[in-house]
């Protein structure tokens, strides 16, 4: 909930306790103030992310995924999230006609400013204790969307004008520590990390993207793989998008396939030391592994249908 809702709630408990001339004595005036702040709870729009598992939801810390799909992952048929966070920006609504408008971010001092979002899956429970958190954050705020919306548009990471800060310290979202590198290569845009027991062998494997091969000395860097993905999700319906009731899916599932999930090939995988299955995983997530360039194709990100 939004917080011009909340305080739209409160009103109407305070009012109704205490009637509507308690805040200026004049009823008339507090019926114009209740207004006002009932059109101002309905300014913005909340976009809703969900990690789900070929489609289906109940992935979380602890969970093992191929129950919650009803198929294995990618062969694996014991895996476990044990991290999920990604950054976002270049946020914009994809209209009708196909073109787009940009959105236009609340800031709320926690997870996103005026131009990046930082969305979090994980809880700090079970196997994501180790680097995790207890607080989530599986949502957008925007100024209200304009009417004739068919979809969302977005780049997964943090622009190149604050990816290579300066200052030691960072305001939210950038000052989670687990989603920071060097300086010189800026935060990691996407880590997902993942653990499998098939076979009763553990396996811990990591994905973390982000900017690679870089020179320079911060904020004047240059990386030659900068590694942002341009996703556009749309209404496959065929008509509006309501974002409540149809949130963008991140689904793990499709994120890992094709890739061996069970072997310890992948280990850590990072751009710029990929190997053959780490760059299955940049592909599903619309990047050139070679090139750092996003590729206009991805599979783990759509609507529910």
């Amino acid at each position: 909930m939004n917080s011009y809702k909340l305080i739209v709630l409160i009103l109407f408990a305070f009012l109704s306790v205490f009637g509507c001339e308690i805040l200026t004595g004049k009823k008339e005036e507090n019926t114009n103030l209740l207004a006002g702040l009932v059109v101002l709870s309905s300014l913005n729009t909340e976009i809703p992310f969900e990690i789900v598992a070929a489609g289906k939801p109940g992935v979380k810390c602890g969970a093992e995924v191929s129950s919650v799909a009803g198929v294995s992952v990618s062969g694996s048929d014991g895996l476990y999230i044990k991290d999920a966070r990604f950054y976002v920006h270049d946020v914009k609504y994809v209209l009708s006609d196909g073109t787009t408008v940009d959105a236009t971010l609340v800031p709320d001092g926690k997870w996103q400013t005026s131009s990046v979002v930082l969305l979090d899956f994980e809880d700090g429970t079970s196997d994501c204790s180790a680097e995790g958190t207890a607080e989530t954050n599986k949502i957008i705020r925007t100024t209200r969307a304009p009417g004739n919306v068919i979809g969302l548009e977005f780049k997964v990471g943090v622009p190149y004008s604050l990816n290579h800060m300066t200052e030691t310290t960072v305001s939210a979202p950038f000052n989670v520590t687990k989603m920071q590198w060097s300086w010189l290569s800026g935060f990691i845009f996407m880590k997902f990390d993942w653990k499998t027991t098939d076979s009763g062998s553990t396996v811990a494997s990591t994905f973390h993207l982000g900017s690679a091969s870089c020179t320079g000395t911060a904020p004047a860097v240059t990386c030659s793989l900068p590694n942002r993905s341009t996703i556009r999700v749309t209404s496959a319906q065929g008509g509006g998008w309501i974002p409540s009731a149809n949130p963008v899916y991140f689904d793990v599932q499709k994120l890992l396939d094709t890739t061996n999930t069970k072997s310890a090939a992948i280990g850590m995988c990072m751009p710029g030391n990929a190997n053959a299955e780490c760059a299955k995983v940049m592909t599903r997530t619309g990047l050139i592994s070679a090139s750092g360039a996003s590729s206009g194709t991805h599979a783990a990100f759509y609507l529910k249908p």
